[in-house]
């Protein structure tokens, strides 16, 4: 196991390396000045302009920013915004626990609702409530997010006014309400995902050889599916979840943007507007750690559920 980690550690390393250096390259591309939307309609001296420049490395060569990005980075200092002059680390220090929040709310309603909604669907197959899960599994997976998104708070927010509609607070709702539909948004489509597979998987292995002799030795359908169904269905489940994790504790663009949730996809989204390559270079960093660990830790999980599989072993290779 100890092997296999290493092994994925330095696997990381490339990565890493590849995804930063696109996105540095990227940036040279893209129209706008970081320094003039920082100044706004107010036009610089040039003596000014160029000071600036200098004072956030915009003046030099990309490839040397980038050199000078990664030693910064090396040292713990994710750099300083253009826009706000505040310390990027410190922005994503403010920004990362409302991500945090929001993640952990809808991968909950994901395991619940789509593992539940799967089980329902499998055991209760070409029945009306196979025929409800999978018409709206396919409802969800066809509907954009923002669309969903702005069509909630249409209707639970403008129409009902029973939730909030933007925002992390205010007075008139408790916090945790201002959570329900941007978490139930992000979930959406996972939760159809989840569902399905969940579904196909618990339909696979009531098939297999292992299932029909558990019900030979005269087990009850119950305990069948808990102590044999369930544990191997769990797996693709399990891994599906997982990544989907990683990749909502990274930021959620669409959904945060159009909640105005201010996280991390948020922070990234009006960084990229203004400009602010600190900032973006800073969050890209952030997501790309979050969502490399959370793969690590998915890959390691295998183990424990499926005893058959042994990391770093003979086999492995």
């Amino acid at each position: 196991m100890l092997r296999y980690i290493l092994k994925r550690l330095v696997q990381f390393i490339p990565v890493f390396f590849g995804v930063t250096l696109i996105l540095f390259m990227i940036t040279t591309v893209l129209p706008g000045d970081p320094v003039a939307l920082r100044a706004g309609e107010k036009k610089l001296p040039p003596a000014v302009y160029q000071e600036m420049r200098h004072a956030f490395g915009l003046d030099k060569p990309w490839y040397v920013q980038y050199v000078d990005y990664l030693g910064n980075l090396a040292k713990g200092d994710l750099g300083t915004s253009i826009s706000s002059g505040r310390r990027v680390s410190d922005i994503f220090k403010e920004t990362y626990p409302y991500t945090a929040r929001l993640a952990s709310a809808a991968i909950i309603i994901e395991i619940i609702a789509g593992i539940g909604a799967g089980l329902v669907s499998a055991l209760k197959r070409y029945t009306f409530w196979d025929t409800l899960v999978t018409l709206t599994t396919s409802i969800l997976v066809a509907l954009p997010v923002f669309w969903l998104g702005i069509m909630l708070q249409y209707l639970f927010g403008v129409k009902l006014q029973i939730l909030p509609i933007s925002g992390a607070s205010s007075a008139r709702f408790p916090e945790i309400l201002h959570l329900v539909l941007p978490a139930v948004t992000l979930a959406s489509v996972s939760t159809a995902y989840a569902a399905r597979i969940m579904r196909s998987q618990l339909l696979e292995v009531s098939g297999q050889d292992y299932v029909r002799t558990a019900f030979a030795k005269g087990l009850s359908p119950s305990r069948v599916l808990w102590r044999h169904e369930m544990k191997n269905a769990l797996i693709p489940v399990v891994t599906f979840v997982g990544l989907d994790f990683g990749a909502m504790l990274s930021g959620a663009i669409l959904t945060e943007t159009i909640f105005n949730w201010p996280g991390v996809g948020f922070t990234i989204y009006r960084a990229i507007g203004q400009r602010d390559f600190p900032v973006v270079f800073g969050g890209v960093t952030l997501v790309l750690i979050v969502v490399l660990v959370v793969n690590l830790l998915v890959d390691v999980s295998y183990a424990f559920l499926d005893p058959r599989i042994r990391y770093g072993s003979k086999a492995e290779g």
